[in-house]
């Protein structure tokens, strides 16, 4: 069975233009930090009213700057998960369930786009 499609059209999303600019860049600077670019590369996708998180992992033995042969296509992202703002700087995660091959809206995790994102990324590579 083939994964779920993200809903809706792609690219338009309710979320204000300047918020998904601004929390775009501030996951990507916090992904450097954390040093998962070493293994990763992180896409973030605007869609309708969530930022879906999905990464690629890099071939073996090609870490950042590394170019590889070609780019990812968006069938070898791995889904995440979705965040969704709640108010001010607040999001919220719903974990990318692969049993059911959906996003799970039960008891998300709150916090700042870079906390969520460090436990999402913990969680994955702890796996």
């Amino acid at each position: 069975m083939a994964r779920r499609k993200k809903p809706g059209t792609p690219g338009k999303t309710t979320i204000p233009s300047n918020v998904v600019s601004s929390v775009t860049k501030r996951l990507l600077a916090a992904f450097v930090e954390m040093e998962f670019n070493q293994d990763f590369t992180l896409f973030i996708v605007a869609q309708q009213s969530y930022l879906y998180i999905e990464v690629v992992r890099h071939p073996l033995g090609c870490g950042p700057g590394c170019a590889p042969t070609s780019p990812p296509s968006p069938s070898n992202h791995t889904p995440l998960g979705r965040l969704r703002h709640v108010s001010g700087d607040e999001w919220e995660h719903h974990p990318y369930r692969w049993a059911d091959e959906d996003w799970d809206p039960r008891d998300p995790d709150h916090g700042t786009p870079e906390e969520l994102l460090a436990r999402i990324m913990v969680g994955y590579v702890g796996r």
